[in-house]
């Protein structure tokens, strides 16, 4: 199936496709949708086209060559995706950011949060205070022990800034 050019995993698309393609590709789909580039990451007529836009969102703005950034930039990419996932995985994974900020006592966003030195504390409380999320949290600790968490969540797990959750 490989050779016939079946695709298994999604998971290192951003590096394994072809940069000037897959922007040629995003631009056919905003022309013809006009979504402000809010493409869906499972996009039935272009799978990779999903996969490769929601990697560039992944691994983020300050993280891919200069002059791919600068590519993007220059045609209005959307750098954050207004589509929520509905996985169990993105529901658990927004709940426990939700819990952590409600516990620190702030409005901001997750994503523009600073590490402080009590954020090691302050995961415990929201731990201890919810036992649906601290399950999720060990079920995420376990599939990554057993191999079965995918390189895309493991860089989502990572973004919980003061969370071993390796060691939970």
């Amino acid at each position: 199936l490989t050779k016939l050019g079946f695709r298994f995993t999604f998971d290192h698309i951003y590096e394994e496709m072809d940069f000037e393609d897959m922007l040629g590709r995003l631009l056919a789909y905003e022309s013809e949708h006009k979504a402000n580039y809010q493409i869906p990451k499972k996009y039935p007529p272009d799978p990779e086209l999903g996969a490769w836009v929601a990697a560039v969102r992944r691994i983020g703005r300050d993280s891919i060559d200069a002059t791919e950034r600068e590519a993007l930039d220059d045609i209005g990419f959307a750098w954050v995706s207004k589509r929520k996932c509905g996985s169990k995985f993105m529901n658990g994974f927004r709940e426990l950011k939700s819990q952590f900020v409600r516990e620190l006592g702030t409005d901001a966003e997750f994503e523009t949060l600073d590490y402080q030195d009590d954020f090691k504390e302050i995961w415990g409380k929201v731990l201890s205070a919810n036992t649906e999320s601290e399950r999720w949290l060990v079920a995420q600790r376990d599939a990554h022990r057993l191999g079965k968490l995918s390189d895309a969540r493991v860089a989502y797990m990572d973004q919980l800034l003061g969370l071993d959750w390796r060691e939970c």
